[in-house]
């Protein structure tokens, strides 16, 4: 099946940790029901958050830290640890498991996205690297209830430090898949991860604007995967679909 070279591109202001979860659903129910095009989303969060991964169980360590810090817990829908999104520019793709850019399953796809993250990431003056375990096999091992606590495939890292976490959710025909670019140091990541994590200002001694990094990103996807990305917003159905989704789902979880 050849790829849909035409994709539609979201660009959203800062919004609550339940909107942006159920407006990745949403995107992706519709996606699947033929409604809307493969799609980037580009976004923000109004306030700290700490996502959770679908299945991630309760932890000493997490409740703790809920208990301690200002920080909104959400159940996400994709799995992994859990990650906070603070300061940072969230991206989520939703595309077809047929096309022939994803249809390796979940390693390929993960591969396939890192390379348009990688060429964003140097249009951005970052050369960053795709991690793969042979590179060195004790690399981030320490066991975390957190996202910043490893390095898994195909994750984007600098000098092994992880610069991009992601994390998806697969279905038969359609997939999801959403990470983080931290655009600067979160005010509760020492305390959280006291790891090896890295930001974009780390590595460009500034921080790039928003408008740069979209554009960035954008023309690194284009390239790489030989695509056209055009401007657009959600639909009517992607709307209603999201506000269900927003009161019947994403509420703050609880340990």
């Amino acid at each position: 099946m050849p790829h849909n070279t035409c994709w539609r591109l979201i660009i959203d202001p800062p919004l609550s940790p339940a909107r942006n979860m159920a407006i990745d659903e949403a995107v992706a129910v519709t996606f699947a029901n033929g409604i809307t095009r493969p799609t980037v989303r580009l976004y923000q969060w109004e306030s700290p958050t700490l996502t959770l991964g679908a299945f991630q169980k309760s932890d000493p360590t997490l409740s703790q830290f809920l208990e301690t810090y200002p920080v909104i817990p959400i159940r996400r829908i994709t799995g992994g640890q859990a990650f906070l999104h603070d300061r940072d520019l969230t991206y989520s793709i939703i595309a077809s498991t047929h096309d022939p850019l994803f249809s390796g399953g979940i390693k390929k796809t993960f591969y396939s996205i890192a390379q348009g993250l990688l060429g964003g990431l140097a249009r951005l003056g970052v050369h960053a690297d795709i991690y793969t375990p042979m590179h060195d096999s004790t690399l981030l091992r320490e066991k975390s209830p957190f996202c910043a606590a490893s390095l898994s495939w195909y994750e984007i890292a600098v000098s092994g430090k992880k610069l991009i976490g992601s994390a998806q959710k697969r279905w038969v025909n359609h997939f999801l898949q959403h990470g983080s670019l931290p655009l600067e140091q979160s005010s509760f990541e020492e305390s959280l991860y006291n790891i090896r994590s890295i930001t974009l200002p780390d590595l460009l001694n500034r921080r790039p604007s928003l408008a740069e990094i979209t554009d960035a990103l954008q023309i690194g996807f284009e390239s790489a995967w030989s695509i056209k990305l055009e401007r657009g917003c959600l639909t009517s159905e992607e709307i209603k679909l999201a506000d269900d989704l927003l009161t019947q789902k994403y509420q703050p979880t609880h340990f």
